[in-house]
């Protein structure tokens, strides 16, 4: 680099990829652009390889579209994202640095806080120009003065805020939920292929660098996720035109070798910043309007990126730091260990489940909440735990989506954010998958070696949480339930459950340390 370059750096993060965000600059002449490879955000857990592989091609890519048109682009490898902001600042001797607010709480507040040898512009990352819908003033509007976050309410508010299947200023269809309708189990019906794409000569060298490295955790290969805005809008309009007529009926259902089903697989695109949350939502909105798709599936879809995926960017906003350190049942068991070695476990749901994040770093949502994340909820694991794995293990994990998702909705951990626990026996995942049918544990038995283990730990969960949970308008009648089995049953629940706890401890995960500052 020749010379110095007083014109404002623009810091793009990994999660800012799409030219359209108010972090890039509009013209190639308003100044340079910085991506920065983070060493210590890739070794602060044992990220998943496809992840790590994923986060390196996307940028690159980025960085040479950026190139090809016009731009200025600098990809920086430094410890941090502020240390290479920092270099590129004397370097280049920029008078001033633009970024938008950074997802993460970490992240956000080391940016802030830093001496970047310039000052730091942080534009909105929610709104016109941002990542999300709502800037972070409309979110803590919505949000002053509520004890609890209810999304019921957040997503009607969502579709009446932006006119989303909306009708004379009601829900089209008369309900805001066909989430009813959405529970169906595919009966030899096939979806179609995942949209997968092939590595170029890009991508590859991400791929070999990641597998130099000799850390991380999950299967490199077989990489197929999309790594360029093209290739995101693409995935984005095979997905409307090929799964989502049949997502809704099939949204919850779980099938043995099949990880993705009628999902559209579209949320590391979207936390990368190469989607837009409007434009997912707009086009199935279309898809509706002329016919292609039904008002279950729409809704369902929209549901889970105008509703969840903003909802919970608003209540890790909300919530934070203290969301961090919640945990209010006081669990404390370790990780079992085949959450990182999937040919450990032997119930065939979790099996499934942690073999599609190991090959892919992916599982849909029923799997992450109500297999793995029930699963730990009911053996009582301490939520950070369960929480780092998902942020390490997930392809399209950070801590802004996983955080809310693990301790407010998988473990109740931080009850501001859900008015129950979603605690199920093995009856839920014998009614939603294939799976019981070939696993070892009998899912109509409650006791002993060979019953289903959710079975056991369901109600064991029940009875060790009675003073908290005994009142509650939807789980109270199920203490009725469990007082009429006899003492002799219920002994050998509590003994059942115990044993279960006892052997998933002695095999824990392995302890890692997390440095939130190595952002």
């Amino acid at each position: 680099m020749s010379g110095l370059d007083p014109r404002p750096l623009h810091f793009v993060g990994p999660w800012d990829l799409d030219r359209g965000l108010a972090c890039w600059p509009a013209r190639p002449e308003d100044g340079p652009v910085l991506l920065v490879e983070s060493v210590g955000r890739s070794r602060a857990l044992p990220f998943h390889r496809q992840k790590l592989a994923l986060v390196l091609a996307a940028q690159r890519h980025a960085a040479a579209e950026a190139r090809a048109a016009g731009f200025t682009v600098e990809i920086r490898r430094a410890r941090t994202y502020a240390a290479g902001i920092r270099a590129a600042v004397a370097a280049r001797g920029s008078t001033k640095v633009i970024a938008l607010e950074a997802p993460d709480h970490g992240i956000d507040q080391a940016l802030r806080a830093a001496d970047l040898g310039a000052p730091l512009e942080l534009r909105p990352d929610g709104g016109p120009g941002g990542r999300f819908l709502l800037s972070r003033e409309e979110v803590r509007a919505w949000g002053a003065g509520r004890r609890t976050l209810r999304m019921d309410l957040f997503y009607a508010w969502m579709r009446k805020r932006f006119g989303v299947l909306m009708e004379g200023g009601a829900p089209v269809g008369g309900v805001w939920s066909f989430d009813k309708e959405n529970r169906k189990v595919p009966r030899g019906e096939r979806p179609p292929a995942p949209v997968w794409f092939a590595p170029d000569p890009t991508t590859e060298a991400a791929l070999a660098e990641v597998e130099s490295w000799g850390i991380g955790w999950g299967a490199l290969r077989p990489f197929g996720w999309p790594v360029t805005r093209a290739q995101a809008l693409e995935a984005l309009q095979r997905f409307i035109g090929e799964r989502l007529p049949r997502f809704g009926d099939f949204e919850d259902a779980m099938v043995d070798g099949q990880a993705i089903l009628w999902h559209a697989a579209l949320s590391p695109a979207l936390n990368l910043g190469l989607l837009r949350p409007m434009e997912c939502v707009q086009a199935a909105v279309d898809a509706y309007t002329r016919g292609a798709a039904p008002l279950n599936a729409v809704e369902g879809f929209v549901r889970q990126i105008l509703g969840w995926r903003e909802f919970i960017r608003a209540a890790y906003l909300l919530r934070m730091p203290a969301m961090r350190a919640a945990n209010a049942l006081d669990a404390h068991e370790p990780l079992p260990g085949f959450f990182w070695a999937p040919e450990q476990a032997d119930m065939a749901c979790v099996r499934a489940a942690v073999a599609g994040v190991h090959d892919r770093g992916y599982a849909h949502h029923i799997q992450r909440l109500m297999v793995l994340g029930n699963l730990c909820l009911l053996v009582g694991v301490e939520p950070l735990a369960l929480s780092r794995w998902f942020w390490a293990a997930f392809v399209d994990g950070f801590e802004w989506v996983e955080l809310p998702n693990v301790h407010g909705m998988a473990l109740y951990a931080d009850t501001a954010l859900t008015t129950k626990p979603y605690a199920a026996s093995g009856a839920y995942i014998d009614r939603m998958s294939d799976h019981c049918r070939g696993c070892r544990y009998d899912v109509k038995q409650r006791t002993g070696a060979g019953a289903c283990p959710y079975n056991p730990l369901f109600w064991d969960f029940l009875d060790r949480h009675r003073p908290r949970f005994a009142g509650h308008p939807r789980l109270g009648a199920l203490y009725g339930t469990f007082d009429r089995f006899p003492p002799a049953e219920q002994d050998a629940i509590r003994s059942t459950a115990a044993a279960l706890r006892a052997r998933f401890r002695a095999a824990p995960s392995p302890a890692w340390s997390f440095d939130d500052d190595a952002g």
